[in-house]
């Protein structure tokens, strides 16, 4: 089974790619999705990160305090690093064992940090999906309402698309102006081959 690393940073559209993947009906892992339930229903992070933050890093529900938690690491490096040790491993075994039962000749795991969190191991090749910074900003501002400075920040935080497309087997432009489906199917004939 072939497993494809697939990234892009803020307001790329790589969402939007990872639904047309599985509409055409190949598995997609969403690792934030999968990250969130994980962080809320693993022991062994739960643990971690009451250690590293307190209890009151959890509500009673036994739900993370996203509020609380976003503010304890906003902006810190180290902290962003400490809970990342935490989680992506846990993320990675959650992964594999979702890929052993899934049946298909090839699958897709989504993650907007795939190169920064050194994932790329895992993988048999790699799609970046990429689009002007402009019309990432204005996607990302509309998608989230917030500032275009936060927006700013964010993409500045991420590695540069420029970066992320060298090291890529496949580069999905994703403008308005770009034909999306068809970048796809060519994709997935040439993964077929």
């Amino acid at each position: 089974m072939i497993k494809i690393g697939l990234t892009g940073g803020i307001g790329s559209g790589k969402t939007t790619v990872s639904r047309i993947f599985q509409a055409l009906g190949y598995p997609v892992y969403i690792s934030d999705t999968r990250a969130s339930w994980l962080i809320n229903h693993r022991h062994e992070i739960k643990r971690d990160l009451i250690a590293l933050f307190g209890e009151s890093v959890y509500l009673p529900t036994g739900e993370l305090d996203k509020k609380k938690f976003a503010s304890l690491i906003f902006n810190d490096k180290k902290r962003i690093d400490q809970v990342n040790k935490i989680v992506h491993p846990v993320v990675t075994e959650d992964f594999l064992e979702w890929s052993e039962s899934q049946n298909t000749p090839f699958l897709f795991f989504e993650s907007a940090i795939l190169f920064e969190a050194g994932l790329t191991p895992l993988f048999d090749h790699i799609i970046t999906v990429t689009a002007d910074r402009e019309t990432r900003i204005l996607r990302a501002m509309k998608r989230d309402a917030v500032s275009r400075e936060k927006i700013i920040e964010r993409i500045n935080n991420q590695l540069p698309d420029r970066e992320k497309c060298l090291q890529s087997d496949f580069v999905i432009h994703n403008n308005d102006s770009d034909y999306l489906l068809e970048q796809i199917i060519e994709i997935v004939k040439k993964l077929k081959a």
